[in-house]
């Protein structure tokens, strides 16, 4: 049910990413109750040892250029999706890095610069949800 959850609130904010490149906060709070309400139903575990190295993460991915919607994405997939363990951190890099590269290469062959916005909210969301599942 929570994986459900996860792939339906991922499709509405990939779509919203990549049609006007913006995660609104209103969608990430919808998203915050939404996972938090099916995590009391369920009693599915939460991670906030994520949550904690997602923060402390926060200041060099804001560096290097990844969108403050993109950051707060990441805080709130990893408190419900991603348990702080090795495996998961280099399973969730790996994915990360394979789906950012392939949106990349479509942006490219949509006669796109590199200079433009690129949607990174799918590349999140896939990586979570290929550690999630």
């Amino acid at each position: 049910m929570v994986f459900t959850a996860l792939i339906v609130f991922s499709s509405f904010l990939s779509y919203k990413d990549l049609r006007i490149h913006r995660i609104s906060n209103r969608s990430l709070l919808l998203g915050l109750a939404g996972f938090a309400t099916l995590s009391v139903i369920v009693g599915s575990s939460i991670y906030p040892k994520s949550l904690l190295a997602s923060l402390i993460a926060a200041p060099i991915l804001l560096k290097v250029k990844l969108g403050a919607g993109d950051v707060k994405l990441v805080f709130l997939l990893a408190t419900f999706f991603l348990p702080s363990t090795l495996v998961v951190l280099l399973k969730f890099s790996t994915a990360l890095s394979v789906i950012s590269t392939l949106l990349i290469l479509i942006h490219l062959l949509g006669g796109r610069s590199l200079r433009s916005n690129i949607a990174f909210a799918p590349a999140i969301c896939g990586a979570v949800i290929w550690c999630a599942r």
